[in-house]
């Protein structure tokens, strides 16, 4: 049984929001089912004055009036410090987390104190990063209530910001904090919550200046010096440019830092869409930008690209065991070893520079990487990189490290292919257990894999931490990217830098329902998609970029999603068709 929680009161989103764009929702074509969540409720959301505590007041009364005040909108807590004693008030520290719950039992006295049993919780830390739900033994909230000044004031206030979550869906939006990997060779997302509204970009640079979320800690790098804070705003002009002031003491930053701090918050900066270039200020000095240029524009800084800013976007698959690749609507069988016609293979994915194909063979035992092309000048012979074992589909980031996942019945094992290193990698959640794919992010930090459990596919996902070499140093505990539904996962691919997509039988060979959700497990607040598809699917095509479509893949055509467009195979009959990664 799917969590409520994980479901949208108004719906479900489309890919045209994942992707970046906005479009309708088809009426005709395979997709018979799909509705969308208004992406405009945090325009539409009304101011809320917060009340103070009403003189002889209830023991419960406060508390409730307390958690009524949390909910002012714009945020502020000084109304709420007036449920608390002046000792509590003045130690009371609202941002170092948010708790945000589906519903509460009213308030009632237990004691000296006043309990509210809070349902369905979950929280975030105190940059906004998903921390997933509350355990059950902290959903009672217990405040102890005293009498101050001949009024019953609460003295000991959770430190954390206490909301219900229709309020936060309506004015709360999941952005992308944007950090380096450990050799600062590309920019690493990471999916933050702020609040929606005239202060965005306020929002999104004090939230950068915080640094990485707890959970990316040792996986990602700043090279925004620490103990810098914001100014009084980020003001916007009518050209769209932002000047970001920022306060305190900091280094002498080289050419090169100053570069990649720029690209930071350029990309940051750019989900406001009223700013198309920055102007920075470190401590009153201009932060020099290259070629001595005025403002830095926010597309700037591509080289850095989360997806990789030279990979290709064409389509890999399989026809007859053999591979096929090409642009939509034109794919050709390649021209190296594995699209002859007795290639024998089960499953291929490209590097993402499409120069080397990694290839499972039809049985399963033996993985091997080798060029698409003929080329002259190389060996065309693949090398055998993993025999012996049952191999799932492997996985590659940008770096060229390919991951495989090998399908044990006494438990999965997970290999890492380094140039011409093979090692095993231990993976939390993931080794030892009943895991059917798994996929890794472009930038390399991400791991997400199906995991086969009694109550059905589950999705985990982990951190990669990178040493500072660009080797894998160790993968982090897993975290629930989405849980168990009696049911059965067919694909899972990455549809952007923090999405992943997922396709599931509903009535295998009928219908499948295709949801997109937030790779880090945020269950609510995030614009996803939900549809049904109808015929019998092979699988799904996507990639983290917002220009590459997403294909439901049939054997003998492709669909895209959003727009609709059929891609016909012509004689070929597919049996698997992805982009590169």
């Amino acid at each position: 049984m799917r969590d409520p929680r994980r479901i949208l009161p108004l719906a479900l989103v489309l890919v045209a929001l994942l992707l970046g764009g906005c479009v309708s929702l088809p009426t005709d074509g395979p997709v018979v089912d799909g509705r969308v969540s208004d992406a405009d409720d945090t325009r539409r959301a009304s101011d809320i004055d917060a009340r103070p505590p009403a003189s002889g007041a209830s023991r419960t009364e406060v508390v409730t009036g307390f958690l009524d005040a949390m909910t002012a909108w714009p945020i502020q807590t000084n109304v709420a410090k007036k449920y608390l004693t002046d000792e509590a008030a003045a130690g009371w520290n609202p941002e170092q987390e948010t708790v945000v719950y589906s519903d509460s039992l009213p308030a009632r006295e237990s004691g000296g104190s006043v309990d509210v049993q809070l349902n369905g919780a979950d929280s975030l830390d105190a940059v906004g990063g998903w921390r997933g739900s509350v355990p059950g033994d902290e959903l009672v909230m217990s405040f102890r209530v005293t009498v101050e000044d001949g009024e019953y004031r609460i003295t000991d206030p959770r430190d954390a910001l206490v909301v219900p979550a229709t309020w936060f869906q309506q004015r709360y939006r999941q952005v992308s904090l944007y950090y380096f990997d450990p050799i600062a060779q590309i920019l690493v997302p990471e999916p933050v919550f702020v609040p929606q509204g005239d202060q965005l970009a306020t929002s999104l640079v004090s939230s950068l200046l915080a640094g990485p979320p707890p959970r990316a800690s040792g996986v990602v790098r700043s090279f925004i010096p620490p103990g810098l804070s914001v100014g009084l705003s980020v003001p916007v002009n009518d050209a769209g440019v932002a000047d970001v002031d920022l306060v305190g003491d900091a280094p002498r930053l080289t050419a090169e830092e100053a570069e990649l701090m720029l690209a930071q918050l350029a990309w940051t900066l750019r989900q406001d869409g009223s700013i198309t270039a920055i102007r920075v200020t470190v401590g009153g000095a201009d932060l020099p930008i290259p070629g001595g240029a005025s403002q830095y524009p926010v597309e700037a800084a591509q080289e850095f690209d989360p997806a990789g800013d030279k990979t290709t976007t064409l389509l890999f698959g399989l026809s007859a065991g053999r591979l096929v690749w090409g642009g939509p609507g034109k794919l050709v069988a390649a021209s190296g070893a594995f699209g002859a016609p007795d290639a024998g293979l089960e499953a291929v994915a490209a590097r993402p520079d499409a120069e080397l194909v990694a290839a499972v063979d039809r049985d399963g035992g033996r993985v091997r990487i080798g060029p698409i092309r003929d080329d002259p000048d190389a060996d065309p012979t693949p090398r055998t990189v993993l025999s012996g074992g049952s191999y799932a589909r492997p996985t590659w980031d940008v770096a060229g490290r390919l991951w495989v996942l090998e399908r044990r019945t006494a438990g999965a094992r997970v290999w890492l292919v380094e140039g011409e290193q093979v090692r095993e990698i231990e993976v939390p959640g993931i080794s030892g257990t009943g895991a059917q794919q798994l996929v890794v992010s472009r930038d390399g930090t991400r791991l997400v894999a199906v995991v086969r459990t009694i109550a059905g596919d589950e999705v985990l996902g982990a951190r990669v931490a990178i040493n500072g070499r660009g080797r894998v140093d160790q993968v982090r505990a897993p975290f629930l990217v989405r849980a168990a539904e009696a049911a059965r996962i067919d694909d899972i691919v990455w549809t952007s830098p923090i999405r992943i997509g997922i396709l599931t039988p509903t009535a295998p060979g009928k219908l499948y329902e295709v949801d997109v959700v937030a790779a880090d497990g945020a269950s609510f607040g995030i614009d996803v998609l939900s549809t049904i598809v109808t015929g019998r699917l092979v699988g799904l095509a996507a990639a983290p970029t917002a220009e590459s479509p997403m294909f439901a893949v049939y054997a003998d055509h492709y669909v895209d999603l959003v727009d609709q467009r059929e891609y016909r195979s012509g004689t070929t009959v597919l049996t698997q068709l992805h982009f590169a990664g």
